[in-house]
């Protein structure tokens, strides 16, 4: 398994997770949630591309300072075996834990993100949208990619 394969399913997998949001915030897909709702603002601000750019940007940016302290802590960049996997996403739930609180105090995507940040308070569902990313690359890296 290649590091930068792995990056790139991150940022790919990240663009298609920020478009299905911001349809579903827009009410083009049917999907009640109120947290999802509070998007609405950031996504009507920005084309759908631009958005999922960001998304994959930050994305790629935050799995950067993950590899470099799994590599120091337990000497990989990317997990190649399950044990690794569990290992690498407990440090990517705090990391990115991290990272969202920091979105929000440093009010990086501007003031629309911030009905987002009111309802849902900020840091665990980008921590848990960072985990749902490795783990859906991870298995597309080892278990999809393999087979073509």
């Amino acid at each position: 398994m290649k590091l930068f394969t792995f990056f790139f399913i991150n940022f790919v997998v990240s663009m298609i997770s920020d478009i299905i949001l911001n349809d579903i915030a827009r009410g083009n897909i049917k999907f009640k949630s109120k947290i999802i709702d509070s998007l609405k603002p950031y996504f009507v601000n920005k084309s759908i591309i631009i958005a999922s750019i960001y998304a994959g940007i930050t994305i790629c940016l935050t799995l950067g300072m993950l590899s470099l302290i799994t590599k120091q802590m337990f000497g990989f960049y990317m997990p190649k075996k399950t044990m690794e996997l569990a290992k690498y996403c407990f440090i990517a739930f705090i990391i990115g834990y991290i990272v969202d609180i920091l979105i929000y105090k440093l009010n990086i995507f501007g003031e629309s993100l911030q009905p987002y940040y009111k309802t849902s308070g900020a840091g665990l569902w980008g921590a848990l949208a960072f985990i749902f990313s490795i783990i859906i690359s991870f298995g597309i890296q080892k278990y999809i990619l393999p087979v073509l």
